[in-house]
Formats: structure tokens, sequence, C-alpha cells
């Protein structure tokens, strides 16, 4: 259900990760740049998640859910990294073109 709910894949990370690839094609960033890495390996860790659940729900065998919530414990990680980078974005001083000066 995870990648089959209309979320685009990955509960909408795959979205999330093609959005900022497009982002660092208008602003140099390395933390744009650091948050489009995070969301594209996070992508993969949340299509493996729901594999392992589906099986888990498949096979009644409990070891494919701790396998997920192993994951999940990753994934909370390299989200929270990816959204503290994105943080660090000012829209002011990464605008492409003339900023003003106030």
């Amino acid at each position: 259900l995870m990648e089959k709910a209309g979320t685009g894949g990955a509960l909408f990370r795959n979205l999330y990760r093609d959005f900022l690839a497009e982002c660092t094609l208008l602003l140099d960033s390395s933390h744009l740049r650091t948050g489009h890495g995070l969301y594209a390996e996070a992508a993969t860790l949340w299509t493996e998640t729901a594999a392992l659940i589906d099986r888990a729900g498949i096979s009644g065998d409990a070891r494919y859910l701790e396998q997920a919530g192993n994951i999940l414990d990753d994934l909370s990680r390299l989200e929270r990294e990816a959204m503290q980078a994105l943080s660090h974005l000012n829209t002011r001083s990464n605008r492409p073109g003339p900023t003003r000066r106030t």
C-alpha cells in the first residue's frame, strides 16, 4: 500500500527527491545538494521498508518487521539530517540573479 497508494512511491520521498533535484538546477547550495542526496537515500530505504512490511504481512514472519524497524531508525536520522540541511537555506542569499539590499 505504501508504494501503490498514489504517493509517487516511497511515501512521497521520490517526489521530494525529484523536486530537490530540480531545485539544485536553480540554486547553487551545498545545503540543497545535501538535502537532495539524503532524500534520494531515504526514498530507496522507504521502498525497502514497504517491501519488508509487505513480506511480513504475507508470511506472518515478524523478523521482516524487525528489519523494517531497523531501517526506520536509519530513516529517522536521515530525514532529520536532510531537514536540518534544508533549514539552512536562505532564500534571500540563494536566489538566482541580483539580490536587493535593505
